[in-house]
């Protein structure tokens, strides 16, 4: 078990490849915690870990949002002690949606929670991870920000 013991906090953990992640690590021997801004995909994720004998807690968070993020790490410290591993996950896409018809507020929405809310999760993440002299974090990204496509900002 490579992850045996350590405390990993997944965003995005309600489907895809959060969800993918969170029952990899857990069953590795991670303690994993969970924050989606979906409840029920969270619960879903979570009781699906601890069905398996994984250890885990669900966090409901909004990454674009400073208090969500202050919550969701200390969520973390609170239950598990520690944090060891970040995995900033959660992002959402524009639909497609042509850049001529793209409105301000979804376009804000879309850098809140890809861009703001990884910094935000690091910013608060360090504070741990330096006085305890250690920590990973890990920032997933889609490939669509190394290549473009057509249609969509």
């Amino acid at each position: 078990m490579m992850l045996k013991n350590k405390v990993a906090l997944i965003t995005g953990v309600g489907s895809g490849m959060g969800e993918a992640m969170a029952k990899l690590f857990a069953a590795e021997g991670a303690n994993v915690v969970g924050a989606d801004i979906n409840q029920e995909a969270i619960n879903r994720v979570i009781n699906n870990i601890r069905e398996t004998d994984g250890a885990a807690i669900g966090v409901k968070a909004d990454v674009s949002q400073p208090n969500d993020i202050e919550i969701m790490i200390k969520s973390a410290v609170k239950e598990y002690g520690r944090l060891d591993i970040l995995v900033n996950n959660a992002g959402i896409m524009d639909n497609f949606v042509p850049v001529a018809e793209l409105s301000e507020e979804l376009w804000d929405r879309i850098m809140n929670v890809n861009v703001k809310g990884p910094f935000l999760a690091c910013r608060e993440a360090l504070k741990i991870m330096l006085k305890q002299g250690r920590g990973v974090i890990i920032n997933n990204a889609s490939v669509g920000g190394l290549f473009g496509t057509r249609g969509g900002a």
